[in-house]
């Protein structure tokens, strides 16, 4: 922690990371992205809360197949990190701005910001769609990464490297969530 990377070294971890973290954990999109935006870049919040303020969104609101869960994951990420209270708050004008710039990067790169429509070619197919939303789910990060770190490039000073460019498997995590329990 505290070492000084390249901005893109920086959003590429952190899209790298919530993409392991996706998989091995067994996360949803908008769990994987507040969790490792949250600890990656110094959110504030505990693991725990990270990942169970997500967990309403999956699926698109609770599997309401609305807007994507990685969408909103990303935007609530961003609030957590630049939002009002936090030590790099934005204004409420230029968090709008944040949050629209958000959304539409990621309405511009997948031409939809709807759960059902991004997985309807994957019906069927569990592994595939997991494999797409995956992808989606990193997508999401990159984007709220790049943002938090336009707006306020100083927090790349102070971001996890440790924690971000971990790399785990699905047994470390079986691992881990069993520690929990001991």
């Amino acid at each position: 922690m505290g070492e000084v990377f390249s901005k893109e070294s920086l959003i590429q971890a952190i899209r790298q990371r919530t993409e392991n973290y996706y998989h091995v954990h067994g996360l949803c999109c908008s769990e994987a992205i507040l969790f490792v935006v949250n600890k990656g870049l110094g959110g504030g919040l505990s693991d725990d809360m990270a990942r169970r303020l997500g967990a309403g969104f999956c699926g698109g609101m609770g599997g309401g197949e609305g807007v994507c869960g990685a969408l909103s994951g990303a935007v609530a990420a961003l609030g957590l990190i630049l939002g009002p209270g936090q030590r790099y708050a934005l204004p409420k004008a230029k968090m709008r701005r944040a949050a629209k710039q958000l959304h539409d990067s990621f309405l511009n790169a997948l031409r939809s910001t709807s759960c059902l429509e991004l997985s309807a070619p994957f019906v069927g197919d569990r592994k595939a769609r997991m494999k797409s939303c995956q992808g989606i789910t990193g997508l999401g990060a990159e984007i709220c990464a790049r943002i938090i770190l336009d707006f306020r490039p100083a927090l790349a000073n102070g971001a996890d490297f440790d924690f971000l460019n971990r790399r785990e498997n699905k047994v470390q995590a079986v691992i881990q969530k069993m520690g929990t329990f001991f």
